[in-house]
């Protein structure tokens, strides 16, 4: 457990994060463009678009966030303040 814990950590700050942030970083101004002249479609509806850019950079900055969270969790159970369930269980087929 000890060992899934340390592999889980190390996965999360060298990949999760560094591409979470990056994500937000190249995809926020972006996103900023497209809500500061409330880009709209071109079809005949106009429907707006800015909306739906905006979440790409929303969606990663949580993701972010909950990698946080993981990260905090993995390293409260190293140092042995937390307990952790971190057993498989197969899915239901």
């Amino acid at each position: 457990p000890r060992t899934k814990a340390l592999i889980d950590l190390a996965g999360l700050i060298i990949f999760l994060m560094p591409m979470c942030l990056l994500m937000v970083w190249m995809s926020w101004p972006w996103a900023l463009d497209s809500w500061t002249t409330l880009e709209v479609s071109s079809n005949a509806g106009g429907l707006i678009r800015w909306p739906v850019k905006l979440m790409i950079p929303l969606g990663f900055a949580f993701l972010a966030l909950q990698g946080v969270a993981e990260i905090v969790r993995r390293v409260a159970y190293l140092a042995g303040l937390h307990d952790m369930d971190i057993t498989y269980e197969r899915p239901l087929q």
